[in-house]
């Protein structure tokens, strides 16, 4: 859409998301319960991505849910402004990797995510692939809302 500069759903891609998240439901519920991802790790992934396409929504609530979870305020605004350079080893390399794969759009350098899985295992990496497709879908329904608003002439989500 000119003008909207953020990624946002077309019918197509909502459904083929939705039929992908539908079809990993027993795998994002294992992750939700597993408690394999620290919490405040988690929210820090969810951030890194929602950096990556921009959605106020879910920048909100999940700064508020970080600063919950004991993530510091400087960590945050690092993170939001993908500054992730100074996060110790065992974060960055996630951090990193949710940038790169949101930036691709899902579809990363194969050596950056065999480097990925590699570096976290089976389990760790596909815990924390969930965590990136659940808020990359709410991202992308966030950035589909402020297009709608954007499009009947409330400008505020082109920002």
């Amino acid at each position: 859409m000119v003008g909207f500069d953020k990624r946002f759903y077309t019918p197509r891609s909502f459904f083929r998301d939705l039929r992908e998240m539908v079809s990993r439901r027993s795998q994002i519920r294992e992750t939700a319960r597993s408690g394999r991802v620290d919490p405040a790790f988690v929210e820090k992934i969810m951030m890194a991505v929602t950096a990556v396409n921009g959605c106020r929504y879910c920048a909100y609530f999940h700064t508020r849910q970080a600063l919950k979870e004991g993530v510091r305020e400087d960590e945050i605004a690092r993170i939001l402004s993908l500054e992730l350079g100074d996060f110790p080893p065992e974060e960055a390399v996630a951090l990193a990797f949710a940038q790169h794969w949101a930036e691709t759009e899902g579809k990363p350098d194969p050596d950056a995510e065999r480097r990925f899985h590699e570096y976290y295992g089976p389990q760790v990496s596909a815990d924390i692939l969930n965590w990136m497709h659940m808020i990359n879908m709410g991202n992308l329904l966030g950035n589909s809302w402020d297009a709608l608003l954007w499009r009947i002439g409330i400008r505020r989500g082109s920002n």
